[in-house]
């Protein structure tokens, strides 16, 4: 089992099951609900997770690593669970181990705060830690969550939105955004395949992996580094032939800085430098060791 130092303020209960040699701990955010209608199959959904089954093979294909799928008896509702992976050029060496499970619980942790601000995330439901009994230096962990029903990613519901409905979208991101950076929340990987958008047009963001939350609200310079990496994504969405106008960018921008002088000197702040930012992106996906 985890030891209890590794829980964000000791929020979280588990339940600790062994299971084919692997121990298995399971938390979540308030004890478990033994009633019919609220009851998790997890040994059951772990030993579908360890050989495979349930793998979103698209998903896989794309680069995005372990996503798996459940529907069925052993869930209350259809869920949705990610495997934790290093990036970068640490991917190809560590894969999906890791040392300890603080990275996963604290994505729990900033999950939970993104809900409680109001900004609109998918319901959290686990994270679920695993490792072997007979190599217990690494783990393995799993987010879970509830799944969104009719959710296309922003870029592929963008490409038959009105325009009418493209700024909408936009402009609630802006508002979304500057909700997170208020209420001190960093979302590292803030870009535009993190966002679902459902069919009525409403944007919900997912994936918290390795985002920080801290208790005052965000300085001006991770605000900028945070905003750069969004309209960095937005950039390299329109090159591969995605249709993005300017219009969208300012549905953002005017969102998240409503000030007509706050604006301005965001945008001139955003610009400067791009070129060099760009580059070192690149040199710095090679060597990232998280």
């Amino acid at each position: 089992m985890i030891p209890s130092n590794f829980l964000p303020e000791q929020n979280f209960s588990s339940e600790t099951f062994i299971l084919d040699g692997y121990s298995c701990s399971v938390y979540t955010s308030k004890p478990a609900i033994k009633s019919p209608d609220n009851l998790f199959s997890w040994p059951e959904i772990v030993a579908d997770l360890l050989a495979g089954v349930g793998l979103d093979n698209d998903t896989a294909q794309a680069g995005r690593g372990g996503i798996f799928f459940f529907s069925d008896r052993r869930v209350p509702a259809p869920l949705v669970v990610r495997q934790y992976r290093h990036g970068g050029f640490w991917r190809f060496l560590s894969g999906a181990r890791f040392f300890s499970a603080k990275r996963f619980l604290s994505e729990f942790k900033t999950h939970q705060h993104a809900a409680a601000i109001a900004v609109p995330v998918p319901e959290a439901v686990a994270v679920i830690v695993v490792k072997k009994e007979q190599q217990p230096v690494f783990v393995s962990g799993y987010f879970v969550t509830f799944r969104l029903p009719d959710c296309l990613t922003l870029p592929d519901f963008l490409r038959s939105a009105p325009s009418q409905t493209r700024l909408n979208i936009f402009f609630k991101l802006g508002k979304y955004f500057k909700k997170l950076h208020e209420h001190g929340i960093f979302y590292t990987d803030m870009h535009v395949k993190n966002v679902l958008v459902n069919r009525a047009g409403e944007p919900y963001l997912i994936d918290f992996d390795k985002s920080r939350s801290v208790k005052e609200p965000l300085s001006e310079r991770l605000r900028r580094v945070n905003l750069q990496r969004f309209l960095r994504s937005l950039e390299k969405y329109s090159s591969r032939g995605g249709y993005l106008t300017d219009s969208d960018r300012s549905a953002f921008l005017i969102a998240y800085a409503p000030d007509s002088k706050h604006y301005a000197k965001l945008y001139r702040q955003l610009q400067r430098g791009i070129f060099w930012r760009r580059l070192l992106y690149r040199l710095g996906w090679l060597v990232n060791r998280s």
